[in-house]
């Protein structure tokens, strides 16, 4: 929800109209997810700094916590935009985002036989206070230091 939104005369030539809300965040109408998201972004990163992984295992956060004990905490109301994982190694496994300790991701990627995968047209909502858990599922063989990051527009 925004607050005390203030339209600012940008004079822009782009034609596109900036909002700034209370908290002091910029914003514009992405019209590729229909909603009102922030210029700038936030990137969140998991990982597990292990080669040989061949079970599933929850990915850790920069202070190298497991996300199933301290998940990241959303500081305010966001979108994840896109997100990207990779592994040193070819591999077959399967990274879950999940929030707020659901048993259900909230989205999944998979690599089969490569090392990398990108996903930037991502629109799915997180609240202020929801935090989020990454997992690794190894379908064969193993995994070399698994990377998985999570942009996150405000809104």
């Amino acid at each position: 929800m925004l607050r005390d939104i203030i339209r600012p005369s940008t004079g822009s030539s782009t034609g596109i109209d900036l909002t700034q809300n209370s908290e002091g965040i910029i914003l514009f109408e992405d019209t590729s997810r229909g909603k009102t998201l922030s210029i700038t972004r936030e990137n969140f990163a998991f990982g597990i700094k292990h080669k040989n992984i061949s079970e599933e295992r929850w990915l850790q956060t920069t202070s190298n916590i497991p996300t199933n004990i301290l998940g990241y905490k959303i500081p305010r109301n966001g979108t994840i935009t896109a997100t990207t994982v990779q592994t040193q190694n070819m591999a077959n496994c399967v990274f879950e985002i999940k929030k707020n300790g659901a048993i259900s991701a909230i989205h999944t990627m998979s690599l089969s036989g490569v090392s990398e995968q990108i996903n930037d047209n991502l629109n799915i909502d997180v609240n202020l206070g929801d935090y989020i858990q990454t997992k690794l599922l190894v379908n064969s063989g193993n995994v070399d230091y698994p990377l998985l990051y999570l942009e996150i527009a405000w809104r």
